[in-house]
Order: C-alpha cells, then sequence, then structure tokens
C-alpha cells in the first residue's frame, strides 16, 4: 500500500482538502462552502476526498489542518501537523516560487501580507476586521 498525506485548510467562507503522494502528485482535492460548519464541511470534504481516492491502493499517513478551524479539525482528524496561515502560505508559496518576496491573501475574515526576504517569512500584517 502507497503513503499519501492529506491536507485540509478550514477557513470562514471555504474549506479545501488535498491528498497528495510522496512525489507531491495530486490524488483526490475538493473546495465546498464552509456554511458556518466546519465540522460538516470537513465531514462532507472527507467523503467526497475518499470517493476519488483508491482505498486499496492507497494509505494515509499524514495529515496537516491550517486555516481559522485548524485547532478543531486537526483534533478531529486526529493531525500531526497544525500550522497557522501564515507558515501555511509562506512554505506553500516557497514550495513552487522560490523566488517569491510577497504574499497577499484575502481571506473571509481577514486580509494578510506576509513579507519573505532570501526564502524566509521576515514580517506580515494582518488586518482586524472582515476581509
Amino acid at each position: 500500500m502507497e503513503k499519501c498525506y492529506l491536507g485540509v485548510d478550514i477557513g470562514s467562507i471555504s474549506t479545501k482538502g488535498v491528498i497528495i503522494d510522496k512525489s507531491k502528485k495530486i490524488l483526490a482535492s475538493d473546495y465546498l462552502y464552509t456554511e458556518g460548519n466546519p465540522i460538516a464541511a470537513v465531514r462532507k470534504l472527507i467523503r467526497s476526498l475518499k470517493k476519488q481516492l483508491d482505498l486499496t491502493k492507497y494509505k494515509v499517513v499524514g495529515v496537516g489542518t491550517t486555516g481559522s478551524a485548524r485547532k478543531l479539525i486537526g483534533v478531529m482528524l486526529g493531525a500531526n501537523v497544525i500550522k497557522n496561515e501564515i507558515t501555511a502560505h509562506g512554505i506553500g508559496t516557497l514550495s513552487r516560487y522560490k523566488d517569491a518576496r510577497t504574499i497577499l491573501e484575502i481571506g473571509g475574515q481577514d486580509s494578510k501580507l506576509i513579507i519573505i526576504k532570501d526564502g524566509v517569512i521576515v514580517d506580515y500584517a494582518m488586518n482586524t476586521l472582515c476581509a
């Protein structure tokens, strides 16, 4: 059985999930609205991802969560990695764009500006009102 990894981003507006293999190939993914109920949204998301994945071939061996409900959903899914959005945006962006210097994220609850220097997050700013 091949190893795969689940990542879930639970925001106030949307919930996203992806399952990747060890070479970072996407095996399953989905995007849906949170609708004010992150637990129900993640349950629906997991059902969708399971339908897309050959469970006789793959076994999920790692789970990571991020987003506004990351801690709650991290406990629910038994996540081994729970990261804040600043870290997740930085790592995700740098994995695809090594020379990135700025990340601007507009979410449902807030907006973020992340500054990167030499591949390291050096500063960020967040508003305190809705995006």
